[in-house]
């Protein structure tokens, strides 16, 4: 079985919580994820062997033992393998995640994100790229999309 580098976003994959909305919180403290993306992330997550890239802005937050934490307390059947670099030059999600697959010479990878800036990617990358809406996650939509990308990789 393919090992795949699996770029996560949280914000509109995982927590979908509206913008002008405050956040929900959960029992341990961190936001609330919605229940039906963390169910469709589990059904992905049984269907190659991942290696988690975390992506979010989040993960200047928080440690990797903590992300791990959230994710068990949320019932989410992985753990962290590590965080997307800061990249002091780079401006945009798109940069970094370019920036990342060239740096680490990533060939299996399945992006989660939800930021429009990564239409701009090229062709090859995009093809790659599982863009969800803010208010709707990783939904069973994006879950199909997911499945059909990794069955072509």
């Amino acid at each position: 079985m393919t090992k795949f580098v699996l770029i996560l976003d949280l914000d509109g994959v995982l927590i979908t919580t509206p913008l002008w909305k405050a956040g929900e919180i959960d029992s341990d403290g961190y936001s609330k994820f919605n229940e039906d993306c963390i169910a469709n992330f589990n059904k992905l997550l049984a269907h190659g062997d991942f290696e988690i890239c975390l992506s979010s802005s989040r993960r200047t937050k928080k440690t990797r033992s903590e992300f791990d934490q959230i994710f068990k307390n949320r019932n989410i059947n992985c753990s962290i393998s590590g965080f997307m670099p800061e990249y002091e030059d780079c401006r945009t999600r798109k940069d970094e995640l370019m920036r990342l697959i060239t740096d680490r010479r990533i060939a299996d990878f399945l992006i989660l994100d939800d930021d429009k800036s990564l239409n701009g990617l090229e062709e090859k990358y995009k093809e790659k790229l599982v863009l969800t809406e803010l208010h709707k996650g990783f939904d069973h939509e994006s879950l199909e999309i997911a499945l059909q990308k990794i069955a072509s990789i």
